[in-house]
């Protein structure tokens, strides 16, 4: 995951946000869905990063949205351009 940051203004990619903590542990432990993530274009990216941080109240809402990135990420069943 070398062309992928972490935390917070790190990414030299303008067009991707940084990857949040706990989406990161998550694509480091599951190799298909790694694999996957790391083929998709910017703007998929940044809608996969953007559906994971948008209105969370809770740290658990925000790992349930990680885990559906996963296991679509993994499945490569999921048409991510259109998660909002």
């Amino acid at each position: 995951m070398n062309d992928n940051y972490v935390g917070m203004g790190h990414n030299p990619n303008p067009n991707v946000p940084d990857l949040p903590e706990g989406f990161a542990m998550s694509l480091l432990q599951d190799s298909e869905a790694r694999a996957n993530y790391q083929n998709l274009s910017d703007i998929e990216k940044t809608n996969i990063i953007r559906y994971i941080q948008s209105n969370n109240l809770t740290g658990y809402e925000a790992k349930i949205k990680i885990d559906n990135a996963i296991k679509s990420l993994r499945n490569n069943s999921l048409d991510f351009t259109n998660l909002t």
